[in-house]
């Protein structure tokens, strides 16, 4: 059977539509008129009526049409196409031949389409209302999670949920954790629900800084619970079981840098502070530098540093991180572990004297660095004898940035450090982290004997010579520093104690997390009895808390956060 046979409707039906449209003898009104007649029709016509009233026989000039205005009593008429947006200027008016005309000031101007508006409004679509269904986790989920060590063979499944942080741990990064010289595999705890992974938490020994004080502490990193089993308490679990490991391996304090400080707070964690990071152009930096004072004394040659000079880096940071509160205590193993990580990609390094390759600083000594990672700043320190060293530090940075085309660097580091306001300048563009920096003090009675002799040179210093007794009453401890003369040889000095279980007269009742805050430096005994977190007993009481205990500043170095 031929194809047009069985498809005869079809073929019907396209040569109907290809027969040509029969046109009517009666002529229509347009078919007279040139082919651009239609298209002259929708230009822009302006009529111009003068300030007097009168019209004067003038030809408007325009790109759409060149035919003599027609005056209209009271209205000049503008039509523009649809849908155009154009500015409108005073037009031109010819003078006519027989003379000059009156005025040629525009009194009125009238927008209107010049050929058929049409509207085409956006569909409604009606959707039915549905109210809100709470979400209602399955059985399995509900159930307590069982909290142990991670076990060999479990690392790409703790890899794949820690994927899920904002700053994820590389495979090397993970790796890396292997080879650091306090590494126990027993700090990493998991939570097995049904047998799966659904939570991870890494618990750090580190050796912490407490103003010139060396305690034993660790750090708390890579929580994370997978986002369908989240609100169900497996966070606070793996936190508790934490806790309950750092208090057998005889931690003293422990830090930690989340962005869930009110998860950490229900569970007795301090909230001290937030990242600072201060972003700035290197060319404006630059210039700020400049104008700034000028520093005295010997000059400095800058470089990139040579391993050897790692011992030289660490003894800068000790004398600069004695200062803060929060800072590791690098050792020359973890700091060469620190630095294999490959976390950086800059360590530069100022010196003062001849530039020789030695073992030793014995021609040239280091009395400065900085570390970089790409364009952020992560510390810049110098040796406390040059003082204004640091400006000349940001300066080289800046200037490599200019040579490199970095349009931007960001300097992190304390928020006590004057060098986020030549990174800033007059605008105050200090941003604050979107990380907070927590704390948990499980053993206040040697945290307060480490600090002990801190708080006995401030009163020193502040020419107090009677017996000074300050009692803290909190659930987790309760007693007394005593700061009094020494004696023997050391009855000229002053010298500090704590007694447990003695509060004495003047004395703080506090909380445990306002307790740590207190010991930690990051307190201001007016502003929280003002709060109602601290009652002291006295007046006494709560002057000799800020004598004793006054504000530090916080500092956690992001170089050994950092992932690699």
């Amino acid at each position: 059977m031929h194809r047009a046979d069985r498809f005869p409707s079809r073929l019907h039906d396209r040569h109907v539509r290809r027969l040509p449209r029969q046109v009517s003898s009666r002529p229509s009104p347009r078919a007279a008129e040139p082919v651009g007649a239609a298209k002259k029709r929708h230009k822009p016509r302006l009529t111009v009526r003068s300030a007097t009233g009168r019209v004067a026989d003038a030809t408007v000039k325009s790109r759409a049409s060149r035919r003599p205005a027609q005056a209209r009593d009271g209205v000049a008429l503008v039509r523009l196409a649809q849908g155009t947006s154009k500015l409108l200027k005073e037009p031109q008016v010819e003078r006519p031949r027989g003379g000059r005309p009156e005025s040629s000031a525009v009194e009125t101007v009238e927008i209107r389409p010049s050929a058929r508006v049409i509207t085409r409004g956006t569909p409604v679509h009606h959707i039915p209302h549905q109210p809100a269904v709470p979400f209602v986790p399955p059985a399995w989920m509900l159930e307590e999670s069982q909290i142990s060590p991670a076990r060999a063979g479990e690392q790409n499944e703790i890899l794949q949920l820690l994927a899920g942080l904002p700053m994820p741990p590389t495979r090397a990064e993970f790796h890396a954790a292997v080879d650091h010289p306090e590494h126990d595999s027993a700090n990493r705890l998991v939570a097995r629900l049904s047998g799966r992974i659904v939570g991870h938490v890494e618990i750090v020994p580190r050796a912490l800084l407490v103003g010139a004080a060396t305690v034993p502490g660790a750090v708390v990193d890579r929580l994370a619970v997978l986002p369908e089993c989240r609100g169900v308490g497996h966070g606070q679990r793996l936190v508790r079981a934490a806790e309950e490991r750092m208090r057998q391996t005889g931690a003293v304090v422990a830090f930690s840098r989340t962005r869930i400080a009110p998860s950490f707070h229900e569970l007795g964690w301090s909230v001290l502070g937030r990242d600072c990071a201060t972003p700035g152009r290197p060319t404006e930096i630059m210039a700020r530098l400049l104008e700034g004072p000028r520093r005295n004394g010997e000059a400095v040659t800058m470089r990139q540093w040579r391993h050897v000079e790692l011992p030289a880096i660490l003894r800068i940071y000790g004398q600069n991180a004695c200062r803060f509160v929060g800072p590791l205590n690098r050792d020359e193993n973890y700091g060469r572990w620190l630095v294999s990580r490959g976390a950086v990609d800059s360590i530069m390094v100022a010196l003062v004297g001849q530039d020789r390759y030695e073992l030793h600083e014995s021609s040239a000594r280091i009395v400065g660095y900085c570390i970089q990672s790409g364009n952020r700043v992560l510390e810049i320190m110098a040796d406390p004898e040059f003082a204004g060293l640091e400006r000349e530090i940001l300066a080289r940075v800046c200037a490599e940035a200019i040579e490199n085309d970095r349009q931007e660097i960001v300097y992190e580091s304390s928020a006590a450090d004057p060098l986020h306001a030549a990174v800033a300048g007059g605008d105050g563009r200090v941003a604050q982290g979107d990380r907070m920096v927590v704390a948990k003090v499980f053993r206040p009675h040697v945290l307060l004997e480490a600090v002990a002799p801190a708080v006995a040179e401030r009163v020193a210093a502040a020419g107090i010579r009677e017996t000074v007794e300050l009692g803290l009453d909190a659930p987790s401890f309760r007693g007394s520093v005593i700061v009094a003369e020494g004696k023997g040889e050391a009855r000229k000095t002053r010298q500090a104690s704590v007694h447990p279980g003695r509060i004495g007269r003047s004395y703080l009742r506090l909380s445990d997390d306002e307790l740590g805050r207190l010991l930690l430096g990051q307190s201001d005994p007016i502003e929280a009895v003002a709060a109602g977190r601290m009652e002291p007993s006295t007046q006494m009481a709560q002057k000799l808390a800020g004598q004793l205990f006054p504000r530090q500043p916080l500092w956690c170095p992001l170089w050994d956060d950092l992932p690699a």
